[in-house]
């Protein structure tokens, strides 16, 4: 019988912590499970689904001290829409964000089957999506950046960039 899959949540994070997920990225990586999937709320549609690059997933498993501070906060704020400063979550990059958008720019490219796989692209290909970052209190400025298809509510986040 085959593995019941299911959303990862703020709820479910809380409840159980980081473990279920790293145990499902595991068997992810071997080929026993679909990816993993997550969910978070969002201030201005339905809830957003999101998922990481196989490098971010790796991540998880061999540097999960390094990741599991910006997994909780999109999980727990969810997504935001542009930043006004100072709080956490998942955020739209703006125009100065330009070390960031160069980033997710070059990591598109180099993850372009992957999203459009994941994110279910059609017609207009890498240009029809939104960048987006997540932030926590990490005042290097380093950010977990990704993409956005607006028209199914999924996010890809590929990676991590500095400003």
């Amino acid at each position: 019988m085959a593995q019941k899959e299911h959303f990862y949540t703020a709820e479910f994070f809380k409840s159980a912590g980081l473990e279920p997920f790293k145990e499902h990225i595991r068997q992810y990586l071997v080929g026993q499970r679909t990816v993993p999937v997550s969910r978070t709320q969002s201030y201005f549609s339905r809830d957003i689904l999101f998922t990481f690059s196989n490098n971010l997933l790796e991540t998880f498993l061999e540097k999960p001290n390094s990741i599991k501070k910006p997994y909780e906060e999109a999980l727990k704020y969810g997504f935001r829409g542009y930043s006004a400063g100072e709080k956490n979550g998942v955020f739209l990059l703006r125009e100065g964000d330009g070390g960031l958008i160069k980033s997710v720019d070059r990591l598109a490219v180099a993850h372009e089957d992957t999203i459009k796989d994941d994110l279910d692209l059609k017609e207009n290909g890498l240009d029809a999506l939104r960048k987006v970052k997540i932030v926590w209190h990490q005042p290097s400025g380093k950010r977990v950046v990704g993409v956005y298809n607006t028209n199914n509510d999924r996010m890809l986040f590929l990676d991590f960039a500095h400003y």
